[in-house]
């Protein structure tokens, strides 16, 4: 199974917040929905990492590159 994209991963999580907001799912269903949030939150900040990791990296060569130019 592949993992959802960033957007998808953020969409979904964002349903599963307002159907626990709602309150109208059984103590099961919550356990379920609760554990699925906890894993669409990890990838979304490993996503958020990594690109803010490749931003700081992009930003160190402009940097470079400007002073040694």
């Amino acid at each position: 199974m592949t993992q959802p994209s960033f957007e998808q991963a953020q969409k979904e999580l964002e349903r599963i917040v307002e159907r626990l907001e709602r309150g109208d799912v059984d103590l099961d269903e919550t356990l379920a929905l609760w554990q699925r949030g906890e894993e669409l939150y990890r990838l979304c900040r490993v996503r958020l990492d990594g690109a803010q990791g490749r931003i700081e990296e992009l930003a160190r060569r402009a940097t470079n590159n400007n002073e040694s130019g």
